[in-house]
């Protein structure tokens, strides 16, 4: 067998290769898999090894949760609550400096709430968001921003398809992991609120209008109109953090209840609708499914070929500190968001990093939300950053226009990616005061 530096060099040589030349992510991953695994065993067993990867780990009870999650979202979507969600956040956040850009965010973090996905949250709220500002002639480009930052809290903020998959790669309670993203998803939105109404009060010119004449009736109505969605977040959020359900079953009752609720008393769901979701749910769900193994199969080719165990070695014996360690990793991951997708990132380094965190002594939890956050600042970045590529098709602004934008949001994100690298107790306080397992 090669020797295993010199084989993961040529590993990762071919996972770039492939992703450079066009090839779909789920490809690359499963062939560069595929010739780990040929480089480890030769045709022993080859189709055996496979096979059982994707039937362990697709079939497994833990990751039902990730399309029935799929599904809850596009329910919501289709159901017409989310306009009712950012005509609530304007109404609420009508008095306060820059209200158009504050309800942006705060409608991108209950939302998240509902669909899991970043990027669905930027295309949903920057769709509605988006040329509002324009029509009041509200500074654009920190919209735009706010909508991209906003977007990104769908990968820590539960139901987080980011913890989902990373909890059944690592073995880590999905719970655990939904309740740690909490507190670090609220001091985000908390701290881009902060920059935005700071920076506008500094520069009225960047919302030279405000919100008038919404009366306190008014604001009761529009909360009239989305407690549907308080009840579908405590169904899900609060069966979790009460211990009442697992998050698969956790997301079976949310869609059940997405549904009713959608059908018979938000009426904004119909049978064509209904249809219409169930049919978005499944694309989305083979698509990221076939991204998934893809990367399960070069995880077990990583392992099969002893990269983990050799990085541990290697990390041990390169008498680096902790903190220069955990400083690596981060600018690794970062790094490797500016090239490749989120969940490519995760399926690919999780294996190799895991190892090495927990050998370490770091909790398995802390380090799931520090990696979703290294994830999230991925999707404001180019050349990937997917959330501004949804911005750019909204607006028809140039990227160059849309980054900038986004560049103050994504250093407050580094921000309390640092608090919590110093303060690891903010994300691990409110999975232990559950008593989560």
């Amino acid at each position: 067998m090669l020797n295993a530096g010199l084989a993961a060099a040529l590993m990762m040589g071919i996972v770039l290769c492939v992703l450079l030349i066009g090839l779909p992510i789920g490809f690359s991953l499963g062939l560069s898999g595929l010739g780990a695994i040929f480089l480890a065993t030769g045709f022993d067993n080859w189709i055996d090894l496979v096979g059982g990867t994707a039937v362990h780990h697709l079939s497994s009870f833990g990751f039902l949760a990730f399309p029935l999650f799929i599904l809850m979202g596009t329910v919501v979507t289709e159901s017409g609550l989310g306009p009712k969600l950012i005509d609530f956040s304007l109404k609420w956040f009508s008095r306060i400096p820059g209200p158009l850009h504050v309800a942006t965010i705060v409608a991108c973090g209950i939302f998240s709430s509902f669909s899991g996905s970043s990027v669905a949250t930027a295309a949903a709220v920057g769709g509605i968001m988006l040329p509002e500002f324009k029509r009041r002639g509200h500074d654009l480009r920190m919209g735009m921003g706010a909508v991209a930052a906003g977007g990104t809290l769908g990968i820590i903020i539960p139901p987080s398809a980011h913890f989902i998959l990373y909890g059944e790669l690592t073995q880590t309670s999905v719970t655990r992991l939904f309740l740690a993203g909490i507190v670090p998803a609220l001091i985000l939105m908390v701290v881009f609120i902060a920059y935005t109404m700071i920076a506008v009060v500094r520069r009225p010119a960047l919302a030279p209008t405000a919100v008038e004449g919404i009366t306190w009736a008014e604001r009761l109505i529009a909360f009239r109109q989305i407690w549907t969605g308080l009840v579908l977040m405590f169904c899900v959020l609060g069966g979790i953090f009460f211990g009442v359900v697992t998050p698969t079953e956790a997301a079976a009752m949310g869609a059940l209840v997405a549904i009713l609720l959608g059908l018979f008393v938000l009426r904004g769901l119909t049978l064509r609708s209904t249809h219409r979701a169930i049919l978005k749910a499944a694309h989305a769900t083979t698509m990221i499914g076939f991204i998934i193994l893809g990367g399960l199969i070069l995880g077990r080719g990583i392992v099969l070929l002893g990269f983990s165990d050799a990085l541990v070695e290697f990390i041990q014996d390169s008498g680096l500190s902790h903190w220069q360690i955990l400083l690596s990793v981060n600018v690794l991951l970062l790094l490797l968001g500016t090239i490749m997708d989120g969940a490519a990132i995760v399926l690919v380094m999780v294996p190799l990093l895991f190892p090495v965190m927990t050998s370490l002594g770091y909790d398995p939890v802390w380090f799931g939300v520090m990696f979703g956050i290294n994830m999230e600042l991925g999707l404001i970045h180019p050349p990937v950053g997917l959330n501004l590529f949804i911005i750019q098709a909204v607006t028809g602004e140039k990227m160059g226009t849309i980054f900038l934008g986004a560049l103050p949001y994504a250093i407050l994100m580094l921000g309390v990616l640092a608090l919590i690298v110093v303060f690891p107790d903010i994300v691990l306080w409110l999975p232990d005061l559950a008593g989560a397992q």
